[in-house]
């Protein structure tokens, strides 16, 4: 009976040094990649039918001066997508949304009251990065909407530098 309690006690163990590592990891924005630390212009693509929001991460990327923006995804070196989740895509007439291929389509889950910020590849749409921020309709509920993007860039510039 001893190694029935010994491994219990094992998978308690473990258990609890999860939960203890995931609460840490929680508040933290997930690390940019090098192509990130590397881009030097940004498109905004706003797809939560807010322009504020928008407008908000203009001036943010603005005031921040780490990227210039872009007049078109052709041009910019990553795409900035804002989206709540719910948005509309046309589709060309006589086409039908499908779950894969030509025409695909992705639910996205967003929680109500934030905004998903996404960092893009432009060119082959690579998620590069993502992360939430608190928002109601059109406004920034707490801080700045691009908070997390910019920890997570400092972030990996510090991790950079260290090497």
């Amino acid at each position: 009976m001893q190694p029935i309690k010994h491994r219990a006690a094992v998978v308690f163990l473990l258990a609890v040094a999860s939960i203890i590592v995931a609460t840490s990891i929680e508040g933290q924005p997930a690390p940019v990649p090098e192509t990130v630390l590397s881009a030097h212009t940004v498109f905004i693509e706003n797809e939560t039918g807010f322009a504020e929001l928008q407008y908000i991460a203009v001036l943010e990327l603005n005031k921040w001066g780490q990227f210039q923006l872009a007049d078109s995804r052709e041009k910019a070196d990553l795409v900035l997508v804002l989206s709540s989740g719910t948005h509309v895509r046309a589709i060309p007439d006589g086409q039908y949304p499908r779950a894969t291929g030509l025409n695909a389509f992705t639910e996205e889950t967003v929680p109500k009251g934030h905004t998903k910020l996404t960092l893009q590849d432009p060119k082959s749409g690579t998620l590069l990065w993502s992360d939430f921020h608190k928002t109601e309709g059109g406004k920034v509920k707490s801080g700045h909407l691009l908070d997390e993007l910019r920890q997570a860039y400092e972030d990996a510039e510090k991790a950079r530098s260290k090497r």
